[in-house]
């Protein structure tokens, strides 16, 4: 994934590092990733300076936070927190969905705010991540994406959704909070007007499962199964429909089960 990274990217990370180092942090967090993005000439860091927070104010706020755990020796490579990791994991799935083909530091920062508590961007910035997210988005040249213009109120409500989903599939139920998560927004006045708010739309929700609904992701109309060095087809959609419920490790205890042992791991002991 760093091969990706623009020479700004690669700097704010350098940098990065040497904040958590500086404020004796054991871990490189989203908010030492914040520092790193605020300083050079990067789209983030001129989105970030509309802001009004100056680096020095932003440093402080960040070295008021937690306790620091101490990271040894000065010079040893500083680790990145798993928030962090998280961060950089987003910043590519953020990257491909503008249609970009490299990460720079815009697409960080929009990977940090997908991940960082919006605590954290309040206390470090001063305003939420939905206000950071739209003046990133400002910054990205026009005509470097192949998506329509979008409203403000859209942009937000595609933030919140992806918040409300985390690492699965988003759904139509979790765009819905997101767009009752902005009353000022069209859709949410004329879903008042119904009578609907987040709490009913919640209490709706969590009544109609998933799987039940276009929502749930198709399944698969085949598995395939490795016993040993034999693989093993299936295509009967009942049974492909009883094992996809099913993890790794409960179909290789169904195994053990029925052989004794593990298929996946016997060994012929034959000409040994």
């Amino acid at each position: 994934m760093f091969e990706r990274f623009t020479s700004k990217a690669r700097r704010a990370i350098i940098i990065s590092e040497e904040e958590a180092r500086n404020l004796n942090d054991s871990f490189i967090r989203p908010e030492h990733v914040l520092l790193g993005l605020m300083q050079g000439d990067g789209l983030a860091a001129k989105a970030l300076g509309q802001l009004g927070v100056s680096l020095e104010e932003a440093r402080a706020k960040v070295a008021s936070g937690a306790a620091r755990a101490k990271t040894g020796t000065r010079g040893s490579k500083v680790p990145f927190s798993p928030q962090a990791k998280r961060a950089l994991e987003m910043s590519l799935r953020e990257a491909l969905r503008l249609g970009h083909n490299y990460i720079g530091t815009e697409h960080l920062a929009l990977g940090v705010l997908l991940v960082a508590d919006d605590g954290t961007v309040m206390h470090v910035l001063g305003v939420g991540a939905d206000e950071v997210r739209r003046r990133v988005l400002e910054v990205v040249p026009s005509g470097s994406t192949s998506e329509s213009p979008r409203s403000p109120a859209v942009i937000g409500t595609m933030w919140r959704a992806r918040e409300l989903a985390r690492s699965e599939p988003m759904t139509t139920g979790q765009l819905l909070l997101a767009i009752l998560g902005d009353q000022a927004s069209q859709a949410a006045k004329a879903l008042g007007k119904l009578g609907v708010n987040r709490e009913s739309l919640q209490a709706q929700l969590v009544q109609i499962p998933i799987g039940e609904t276009s929502d749930a992701p198709p399944r698969p109309r085949a598995i395939e199964i490795k016993l040993g060095e034999l693989t093993t087809t299936i295509d009967d959609p009942d049974l492909v429909a009883v094992l996809g419920e099913l993890s790794t490790e409960q179909i290789r205890a169904a195994l053990r089960d029925a052989f004794g042992t593990d298929p996946g791991r016997r060994r012929s002991t034959s000409g040994d």
